[in-house]
This record gives structure tokens, sequence and C-alpha cells, in this order.
């Protein structure tokens, strides 16, 4: 019976094989603080667009006050 050993088996970095990780991560990662500083740009633009929005809402309806009191 021969027994073949798989050496030639390339793997990436952070690739999993039967569910182990290739690499350990830690928070130092520079991998990992991309994806956090990503992940954080992402969060201050989805607050941008929703204060812009609640801006835009307040002065229609100060608008439509001031168009229907003072004519």
């Amino acid at each position: 019976m021969d027994i073949v050993v798989a050496n030639d088996l390339k793997l990436k970095k952070g690739k999993s094989v039967n569910g182990l990780a290739t690499k350990q991560w830690s928070f130092s990662d520079p991998e990992f603080q991309r994806k956090k500083r990503v992940a954080e740009y992402k969060v201050y633009s989805v607050e941008g667009k929703l204060i812009g929005s609640f801006r835009k809402s307040f002065r229609w309806i100060k608008d439509k006050y001031n168009h229907v009191v003072y004519g």
C-alpha cells in the first residue's frame, strides 16, 4: 500500500483547510487594522448621510411652515 504525502499543496495566507486557519491573527495584524479602518470610514459615511438627510427634512418642514404662515 502506497502512502502519498501532499507536500506540494500551496496555501495562501489566511485561507483555511478543514476549518483551521494557516495564519494566526492578532489585533496588531496590519490586515486587521486595515479592515477596522475601512469599517470606521463606512460608519462615518453612513453618519454623514443620516445627518444630511435629517437636515434636508428639517429644512423642508421649516420652508413649508414659513410658506403656510407667511404666504
